[in-house]
């Protein structure tokens, strides 16, 4: 099953997202989509379903293809119980079983299989929308940003999930551990123009610093020659008259070319006093009814602290920072804020920004000058160090991409030059490149910093402490994010394999042992049936009624691999419990 893009081009606005780009994807490919915010990532994705239409160029897809798709912003029908959602994807051909629902619905958090769409939160709908994905027969996945609102444990699920899985993979997400361990292929949108790689996440970075410095010397080579042939041309009258027509004709398509400048996003702060007193809690806690999201809580925020907070959601996270912002209390105990406390609060919440004003008023809503350390700058200035030029400054709010207005939000924060930063999933939505250049904003800010994140990568980069909900406590730790994953991953494993009733020696159970082998052998058997039948399909053009008939072949084998597959995941997680 192959996707082609053959020199498509693709308009929004007057801005150009596709210009001219021809590359194809196989049903074999695992692709993660990677760009600055705006660049067209989702828009991509909506261009293979046919939601979006290309200017220009044609979109090809194989005969009878199949593609399941998840929305950054799914919708669904009010009244539909969870479980029946999922199964709308079950056909005769290729049927889900009600027990294969429920154990994916339990994996991304939900046990009321007959709860209704109707209560879902946005984060619910999320993960209800990847449940019905990944349980629906397809031929390729879309997957756009998959890792919003899971939690740790159901990102390193779906990783494991992604991994096995067997069918072609395009996935926009910004965690980077998901896709260098998901992707063995990149593929960038860059001005316009697509770049695919062969590598993971990893070698991505590599490939793309040497194209950026090879372009870099084509094109100061290039304008070398551009400023001697402009040297020539621009010779007294005299000379002009003995010029050789092909030389000021080369002159002339030299003078068009375009050189593409790499802008880069920066600002910095103006450093405000900070007193010593700045945020401390002593014997907090907090109760919604019965619910106690956490007890007897202490904290002494010092200047040099980036601590991440993390737990499951609904723990409590974001409630603890609306606690230090004044819009929720204290049930119990102490909070003392300082005189000269400026917190700058990064919120998940878009509910706030108008939609129909423009960027640049959105900005100046705050102030028009703002201070910096390299002095005062107006907000168009501001603006344009985020990368959003005089253009995108005009434009409405709504017209800008979820990572923009993310990028919008990160803008209006800093130009306030808070002396703490608090910031509730920050990497939402953001591209790659904004998240690297909030690290190192955040690694030179001359304050604390309280970051809450599902995001692996980053809290490894910038914390230098953890506060973890754990059964109705915030609890520290000095450990690295994935070192405490590993540590509570082991924990869980030991508590499960004591409450387990097994076998004296400790081992896998035999039934279950002997029920992974036979299924590991069948997929190999299934694997080898479906390129047998592919190297078939391929030398059989023209007998109809033959290709029907390997069609069928295939569909059904490729059933039965996709339920080993489940049921080995399931054997495998067991089987972990076990060692």
């Amino acid at each position: 099953m192959v996707i082609s893009f053959d020199n498509v081009s693709f308009k929004y606005i007057e801005k150009m997202l596709l210009d001219h780009v021809s590359f194809s994807i196989t049903d074999a490919d695992k692709i993660g989509i990677v760009g600055v915010n705006g660049t067209g990532k989702s828009t991509l994705l909506k261009l293979i379903l046919g939601e979006e239409k290309p200017i220009s160029g044609a979109i090809l897809q194989s005969g009878g293809i199949r593609i399941n798709y998840l929305p950054q912003n799914p919708m669904f029908e009010e009244d539909v119980s969870l479980l029946n959602l999922v199964l709308e994807g079950s056909t005769k051909e290729h049927p889900i079983e009600e027990y294969e629902a429920k154990s994916i619905l339990n994996k991304l958090g939900f046990t009321e299989y007959t709860l209704t769409t109707k209560y879902l939160s946005g984060g619910q709908k999320k993960r209800l929308a990847l449940a019905k994905a990944l349980l629906t027969y397809c031929d390729f996945l879309l997957l756009d940003e998959p890792t919003n609102h899971l939690d740790n444990e159901m990102i390193l699920w779906l990783e494991k999930y992604l991994i096995k899985f067997k069918k072609g993979l395009l996935m926009v997400t910004h965690d980077r551990y998901f896709l260098q361990r998901a992707c063995t292929k990149m593929l960038e949108l860059d001005y316009g123009k697509v770049y695919v790689y062969e590598a993971n996440y990893e070698l991505f970075l590599k490939y793309k610093a040497d194209r950026l410095a090879n372009e870099q010397k084509a094109q100061s080579k290039l304008k070398s020659i551009l400023r001697k042939e402009a040297e020539w041309m621009h010779r007294g009258v005299e000379a002009r008259r003995t010029k050789s027509k092909s030389r000021i004709e080369r002159f002339e398509q030299l003078s068009e070319i375009s050189f593409q400048i790499t802008k880069e996003m920066t600002f910095s702060s103006k450093e405000t006093y900070l007193g010593k007193t700045i945020i401390e809690i002593k014997n907090g806690s907090k109760y919604f009814n019965d619910l106690c999201l956490f007890q007897n809580f202490n904290l002494s925020l010092k200047r040099n602290d980036i601590i991440g907070i993390v737990g499951d959601n609904g723990a409590g996270k974001t409630t603890l920072f609306k606690i230090l912002i004044g819009e929720e209390k204290l049930s119990e105990g102490e909070l003392k804020l300082g005189e000269t406390l400026n917190i700058g609060y990064f919120s998940q919440s878009e509910d706030w920004m108008n939609p129909d004003i423009r960027v640049i008023d959105y900005i100046k809503e705050e102030q028009a000058i703002i201070e910096t350390l390299d002095g005062t700058i107006s907000a168009s200035e501001l603006l344009e160090r985020f990368l959003f030029d005089s253009e995108a400054q005009y434009s409405k709010i709504k017209m800008l991409s979820g990572g923009e207005k993310r990028r919008l939000q990160l803008v209006k924060v800093l130009m306030r030059n808070p002396n703490v930063l608090l910031l509730d999933e920050p990497t939402n939505d953001l591209d790659i490149y904004t998240i690297e250049i909030l690290e190192d904003y955040i690694q030179s800010f001359k304050g604390p910093v309280l970051v809450v994140s599902h995001d692996r990568y980053f809290l490894d980069k910038i914390c230098n402490q953890l506060l973890v909900y754990q059964d109705h406590t915030i609890r520290p730790y000095l450990q690295s994010f994935s070192e405490f994953l590993e540590y509570n991953q082991k924990e869980k494993n030991s508590i499960a394999i004591s409450k387990k009733i097994k076998p004296k020696d400790n081992k896998f159970p035999a039934k279950l042992r002997n029920e992974l082998a036979k299924l590991e052998e069948n997929i190999k058997t299934y694997e080898t049936q479906l390129q047998k039948i592919k190297e078939e399909l391929s030398l059989t053009s023209t007998d109809y009624v033959k290709l029907m008939e390997l069609e069928a072949e295939k569909k059904e084998i490729e059933f039965q691999l996709d339920s080993a597959i489940i049921r080995v995941l399931e054997l495998e997680e067991i089987k972990e419990d076990y060692q």
